[in-house]
Formats: structure tokens, sequence, C-alpha cells
């Protein structure tokens, strides 16, 4: 038997097995899901000796709970043989089975759900390096929705997970919303990328078993793998918007790099910033806060004051997040966004990796104190 699940745009069939769940069925149970307030709770890593260990916040949501993951993209959930205790006061999470290497704690099981990179579990450098890859960074949090609660079983719905020693933060909803378009467009990946294809199912094959296997995160990392030699490391991007992308023209910003390494988050981001209805956005943003002005974050020219009202043409969009940090899968927020004129905006983008707009702003700075001090 099969069910078909609708998930916003996405169309997905999956067999029916005892860990499927439909958002609908979870929310008869619980009453609360989607758009309507609920509990939320973050589970923290926290450097403790050795591997370092999880803590849960608020400190009485998971006490005594047993933890069932809800990926509702998948309509999937997976008994994550995890529970909430008090260890010497503190609130902390512990594997059923502590020594069992094949099953994962709860952040790592998500993440190999969600066919990202493997967090480490202790910090030795204090530092991170992008594109994320194995080991090679902490997690610091992951938040949740508490879905379902009965005082015995508490189920999760993961919402977001944030990188230690960094700003970096993934949005997990859009992650499993995009693996549910990988599958959907399996076929049409089948015709370039077969062996990529394969991988793909693998990978759902082990996630739709319901169960806290190694097996997912070996199929994970079989599937990064591939994606690694035949895009470049994206930060474990999807499938279906790395192809999508592959399948442009070339961007001019990729003629200074040399090698696969990076160049398709370049050509990435920059159809981000040459979408011409998401530019006006954001300079509309812009000018409700600076009283109707667009000014260059890095140099303070204001092009209108120079050549009129032409001279907003001058002004352009540009995304603030390193490309080595961009995510292919998520939105990207007005927000994220700074205004440049074109010739900082050139200067930012004449390295690899680019400049951020601070480090343009102190060239701007520093060449003009040169000037003042010849003057003098």
């Amino acid at each position: 038997m099969r069910i078909s699940i609708r998930l916003g745009c996405v169309r997905q069939l999956y067999p029916v097995n005892a860990n499927r769940c439909s958002a609908k069925n979870l929310q008869s149970q619980t009453g609360v899901y989607k758009g309507l307030k609920m509990a939320t709770c973050t589970v923290r890593w926290r450097s403790s000796g050795g591997r370092g260990e999880f803590e849960y916040v608020p400190a009485d949501t998971l006490e005594d709970r047993t933890i069932d993951v809800f990926i509702e993209s998948l309509g999937l959930r997976i008994p994550a043989e995890v529970h909430g205790v008090k260890a010497q006061g503190k609130p902390r999470l512990r594997k059923f089975e502590k020594n069992n290497k094949k099953k994962f704690h709860l952040p790592q099981l998500v993440m190999a759900v969600a066919r990202l990179p493997e967090p480490a579990r202790q910090d030795h450098t204090h530092t991170v390096a992008f594109p994320l890859k194995n080991k090679a960074f902490i997690m610091d949090s992951m938040d949740f929705d508490v879905i379902e609660d009965d005082g015995i079983n508490a189920t999760l719905a993961p919402l977001r997970v944030s990188i230690r020693n960094s700003q970096f933060e993934i949005d997990l909803q859009d992650r499993f919303d995009a693996l549910a378009a990988d599958l959907e467009k399996i076929e049409s990946t089948r015709e370039d990328y077969p062996e990529i294809a394969d991988a793909i199912e693998a990978h759902a094959a082990e996630v739709m078993k319901g169960v806290n296997s190694i097996e997912i995160r070996k199929a994970a990392d079989r599937l990064i793998g591939l994606q690694d030699a035949t895009f470049g490391m994206t930060n474990a991007g999807s499938v279906s918007e790395l192809k999508r992308y592959e399948e442009r023209p070339e961007s001019e910003l990729e003629d200074i790099i040399e090698g696969k390494e990076g160049r398709l988050l370049t050509r990435i981001h920059s159809y981000k910033e040459r979408d011409k209805n998401f530019a006006s956005k954001v300079k509309s943003f812009y000018k409700s806060k600076n009283g109707g002005r667009l000014v260059c974050e890095a140099c303070g020219v204001d092009p209108v004051e120079i050549y009129g009202a032409n001279g907003e043409r001058c002004i352009e969009a540009h995304h603030r997040v390193p490309i080595s940090e961009l995510q292919p899968d998520s939105v990207t927020c007005v927000s994220e966004m700074a205004i440049l004129c074109a010739n900082c905006h050139r200067v930012v983008h004449s390295e690899y990796p680019c400049l951020s707009v601070e480090q343009a702003r102190e060239l701007v700075r520093s060449a003009r104190q040169d000037s003042t001090d010849q003057i003098k």
C-alpha cells in the first residue's frame, strides 16, 4: 500500500510502515502543529571533557522523556533512542546504549537524516572552516518544536542548527523540503547523474526505515562525496538545486576561480544578487530604513545626490553571507543583503574569497586617510 502526502508544492509517494505518520495525523493527536503556537526546546553542545555532552533547555522540557524525531517533509517519525535526564541536577540527553557506536546521539541523527556533514564532538581548534565537511565543526545548538508530549515520550520537529565559532545557521525545515524535492525529481537527476540518483535513493531508503542507525550516515557520506566530486564543496546543497544552477550560464565572477572548488557556490551567489525582483525589494527595504536614500555601505556615496534620479541604477544588492557559507537550499532574506555602489561591488568581488563589506569600508577609509595625509 502507498499513501500520498501533500506538503506545500511537493507531492511525494511513500510506502506505509509503523513509523510513518502525516502532519495531519500528528496534529489530531496533539491539537497543534503548523501555524499554531507550541512549546520549543533547544539542545546545546557543552564542553565537558572527553567528547562533550548535550544539554536541553528549558530545563523541564525533556526530563524523563524518550525522544522521537518527526520529519514533516517526509512524513516520518524516528525513535531517537535518546532520553532526557537530570545528571547532578543538570538537564542532559543520554543515549539508551551509551557505548553503541552504531547508534547516534540526537543531533548527529538529525544531521545524518538531513544529509549534512557530521559535527565533531570535541572543539579542539575553536575555529570553523567553510564549506562544511565531516567532523571539522561543532554544532552549537539545535532548535526543535515540541509537537507531542504525553509526559513519557516527546516528539520533536527539527527547526534549525547553528554552528559553533560562527554565525552560520541552517534552516532544517528548508533542508528537509529540499531533500523531498530531490526525491520528486529523481528521474531528471538520473538522466545526467545516474550514480548520484542511486545514492539519493539509497540514503532515502535508510532514512525511511525509521531506525537510528549508522547506515544513514554511511549513505549520507557516500552521496556528499559524489556531490563534492561533481559540483565541488557546496555545504551539501540538495542535488536538484545544484543541478539547476549547474545548467545555467557561467557568471563573470567565476573568472577568477581556478578549478571546480567554489565555482558553483559563486554562480549561485551571483544569480541571487542579479534577481531584479529581489534586488528591488532590497532597495525598498533600505530606503524605508534610511529616509528614502540609498547609500553605499562601503564608501558612503549617495549616487542620487551626484547623478539625480538615474543615480539609483549605480546601487546594487550584495549578499553579505560569504560565498563559502552560502546554503543553496535556504531562502535568502532581505536582511542578508547589503547595498553597494557599482564600484565598491566590483572591488568586493575582485578577490576570491570576496572581501566583506567591512573590509571594503576599511579600504576606503584607509585610502581617504592617506589622501588627507598627503595634502597635509
